[in-house]
């Protein structure tokens, strides 16, 4: 059962509150989702089922030798890593070219509530986990927009909301997302892979780190590494202090959490972890906002897509497995953005600051239209 109606029962929830919830206050949502979607009181009136139509294929997403690891073309590292497998190398089973039939039975005073969170699931979001990274995408030509010049109406036209709840509690859709056309080239699973590759050179390769030599990654120009030797108390010689990068802050926390941090070498601090804290309370996980992935019109033209979901900011987390598991709030400032090579600051071209108020969010984004993605509807 690689496709289960339970599972898109959860993602179809999720999708409901992020094109229908704006226009609630938490308790009208709970009471709104509950009618729906059902609670432990109330079973819904949503039915859902599925007839899978073909199996696909199925195939390692990587393929080792010896002890090197590698990942089939075009398919990214950097949103595949959880699944190359254990220390015995056995990396996980992919599965593409799967068809499906959705049946959802619902009353008919549903069907409007229902319709959206349909749509955005497919579009916008997929099966399974790492969807946000454009894993388990999906693609009904019926949902599609048109072609890639209407993505901007077509997107305004479906998913432009009641605007009420302007700092939301939960997830929302936002009023822009952001589309790069890929002059023709229509594999989906190249153009995943470059969308994909701006989030890793951004966060880890050339605007992340210094370059490297002998193929070994430079030193990275984020914070966190000094900020965990400063708590930890621990430094290779290798690495001398960087005075220029400030070692009390986590902007990456922006970009979702937890966070596994591992350095390689001896004398470096031990493998520590980032996790949210909500109201003096550690909570295990916070998603990500940022949704990258390609997505196919119904004329056959795919873009990528890079969709920045309004949701609560983490304001304040805790490094687990450091002396004293230390709390730390200094996520977004301005000075962030104001020492040498910040990736948040100002590019090499001479353009404006990425992120003047020191948000990393905010820098990605202003990456991405540097390397020609256009915010639509204009």
């Amino acid at each position: 059962m690689p496709i289960r109606p339970s599972s898109i029962r959860g993602h179809l929830r999720f999708w409901w509150r992020a094109t229908r919830g704006a226009g609630f206050d938490t308790a009208q949502l709970r009471r709104q989702e509950s009618k729906i979607w059902g609670s432990t009181e109330n079973p819904s009136p949503v039915i859902i089922e599925v007839v899978i139509v073909d199996r696909g294929k199925e195939y390692p997403c990587a393929t080792t030798r010896g002890r090197i690891l590698k990942f089939e073309n075009n398919h990214p590292p950097y949103a595949l890593f959880p699944f190359q497998g254990d220390k015995n190398k056995n990396p996980a089973q992919c599965i593409s070219g799967l068809i499906f039939d959705l049946i959802t039975i619902c009353p008919e005073s549903l069907e409007g509530e229902i319709s959206p969170a349909i749509k955005a699931w497919v579009n916008f979001g997929g099966i399974g986990a790492r969807t946000r990274r454009g894993c388990g995408a999906l693609y009904c030509k019926d949902l599609a927009p048109p072609d890639g010049e209407s993505v901007g109406s077509w997107y305004k036209s479906y998913f432009a909301r009641d605007k009420k709840n302007q700092k939301p509690k939960w997830p929302l859709l936002p009023e822009k997302i952001l589309v790069k056309h890929n002059d023709g080239d229509n594999d989906p699973l190249k153009i995943w892979s470059e969308v994909i590759g701006l989030m890793h050179d951004f966060r880890q390769g050339f605007i992340g780190r210094n370059p490297g030599h002998d193929r070994r990654p430079g030193r990275s120009r984020w914070p966190e590494p000094e900020t965990i030797r400063q708590t930890s108390s621990r430094r290779s010689s290798q690495h001398s202090r960087l005075h220029a990068i400030p070692d009390d802050a986590f902007p990456r926390a922006e970009f979702g959490l937890p966070i596994v941090f591992h350095f390689k070498d001896r004398d470096d601090p031990n493998d520590t972890e980032l996790y949210p804290v909500v109201n003096g309370e550690e909570k295990t996980r916070m998603a990500s906002s940022l949704i990258l992935r390609p997505v196919i019109c119904a004329n056959g033209e795919m873009v990528q897509m890079i969709l920045r979901l309004k949701s609560p900011s983490v304001e304040e987390v805790v490094l687990n497995k450091a002396p004293h598991n230390p709390h730390f709030t200094n996520i977004r400032n301005p000075q962030l953005a104001k020492y040498q090579n910040s990736p948040l600051g100002i590019p090499k071209n001479g353009s404006p600051s990425r992120s003047p108020s020191g948000s990393a969010l905010e820098a990605f984004i202003s990456f991405a239209k540097e390397n020609g993605f256009v915010e639509v509807p204009q």
